[in-house]
């Protein structure tokens, strides 16, 4: 088996020219090696139990987290709490977005011309919901407008789950992205009958709505999805790059970010965070892949939703934690920087 994956990941670091079902066969023959790993588990399962004791705000939240240790190429070891209970994951999604972008590209379906260029560095830089809006219709060719009838919507309905339907292709079956996310008072006649439509597969009901269809995602297949970038088997080398620099993140230039992974990253010292954090009402957010200079690596996501919402220091606690276990043991703890609001 060792010799039949060296030989996948070769294929895989040809880039563009390779086949889609040779990418998506080594991407779902990665995932099918991921194992729980007892010891980061325990770990985690008490790293929760003392921050639900001592933080109030967070033991009041629904809380998902994944963490996956890619510090072993050869055995990924997952670790999860509610991590596989799908939640509105606010703009975290628009990661999933990026990736599909650069893939559609290397599949012929799409071209990133300089306006789809800029859409994307939006998507991601300011977390511009419009920017997201423009890009998924790029991706999916769903564009919106009044609504459709029966026999039309049909067709719109289809072209919605391109990206989830790319993303079951990769061996990813939890993650719903069937939607871009919303301003308040920009979802047109057809996105509004999509969004109410109780019948599409995978689906998140909306609470207190008639959406039946929202964006849904889950803790263990946002690591999933992050651990494939890692490991150059969504993209090519060169896509993987520039998605990765599109997604760096430094709390010490984004003070907004200092109780997200890049703050608990920048604690440690020495790190690289590759992240995309969401903030919507009850929901507060971030995944993202924190890398040494050693190329050690993991991937993390953590959902939090709450009325009163969430707004304190758990994921960057957990993200230090982590790195210090996984990355960097021992290392000494730097002072915590202090905390700007963030809209998104």
């Amino acid at each position: 088996m060792r010799t039949v994956l060296v030989l996948v990941l070769a294929l895989v670091a040809s880039g563009p020219a390779l086949g889609d079902e040779t990418r998506n066969g080594a991407a779902r023959e990665f995932l099918s090696r991921i194992r729980g790993a007892p010891e980061l588990q325990a770990f985690l399962d008490g790293f929760i139990a003392e921050a639900l004791r001592s933080d109030p705000a967070l033991a009041r939240v629904r809380l998902r987290a994944a963490v996956l240790d890619l510090t072993d190429p050869e055995a990924p070891g997952l670790a999860s709490h509610e991590g596989q209970t799908p939640i509105y994951p606010a703009s975290v999604v628009k990661f999933v977005s990026l990736i599909a972008a650069y893939a559609f590209q290397e599949q012929g379906r799409l071209r990133i011309d300089p306006s789809l260029d800029r859409e994307l560095g939006e998507m991601i830089r300011v977390s511009s919901n419009r920017a997201t809006q423009r890009v998924f219709e790029r991706l999916t060719d769903a564009t919106p407008g009044p609504a459709l009838s029966a026999a039309e919507y049909a067709a719109f309905r289809e072209r919605r789950l391109a990206v989830e339907r790319w993303l079951q292709g990769l061996g990813i079956d939890d993650l719903h992205t069937v939607n871009p996310t919303y301003d308040g008072g920009d979802i047109s006649g057809r996105e509004d009958q999509f969004l109410r439509d109780p019948g599409v597969p995978g689906a998140l009901p909306g609470f207190g709505t008639d959406f039946k269809n929202r964006t849904g995602m889950t803790a263990d297949g946002t690591v999933e999805l992050l651990a494939l970038l890692a490991r150059g088997l969504v993209l090519s080398p060169s896509d993987t790059e520039r998605v990765r620099e599109r997604m760096k993140r430094d709390s010490a230039a984004q003070r907004h970010l200092a109780a997200r992974i890049a703050g608990g990253a920048e604690r440690v010292g020495g790190l690289e965070v590759h992240a995309k954090s969401g903030t919507w009402g009850p929901i507060y957010a971030d995944a993202g892949l924190v890398r040494a200079p050693s190329e050690r690596e993991f991937a993390i996501a953590v959902y939090t939703e709450g009325r009163p919402p969430y707004r304190g220091d758990f994921i960057a606690d957990l993200t230090e934690a982590l790195a210090r276990r996984l990355l960097a043991p021992g290392a000494e703890s730097r002072s915590r920087p202090s905390v700007d609001p963030d809209p998104r």
